[in-house]
């Protein structure tokens, strides 16, 4: 049995959504970390906590443009006769 383009599509945001959860969920251990420095009066820590936002954001936007691009391109797929 082949998977039908709907089915393929329906894959890839599935592992493209857990992709952005696992970078969300690194994100908010980094800013737990960065807010839990600065109740300790370690400014220098929380900065050192969350400098790898600058590369994991970009990322998430990445991610989530992709599901939102995958999930509009599904109607393209449908009209030209896949199977929604």
């Amino acid at each position: 049995m082949s998977d039908t383009p709907s089915e393929i599509n329906a894959a890839i945001i599935s592992a493209n959504l857990v992709a952005l959860h696992a970078r969300l969920k690194l994100g908010l251990a980094m800013t737990t970390a960065a807010s839990r420095a600065m109740t300790e009066d370690n400014q220098n820590l929380a900065m050192g906590s969350i400098i790898d936002l600058e590369r994991i954001i970009p990322e998430c936007d990445a991610l989530y443009r992709t599901i939102l691009l995958l999930h509009r391109s599904r109607d393209m797929v449908v009209a030209e006769g896949g199977v929604a």
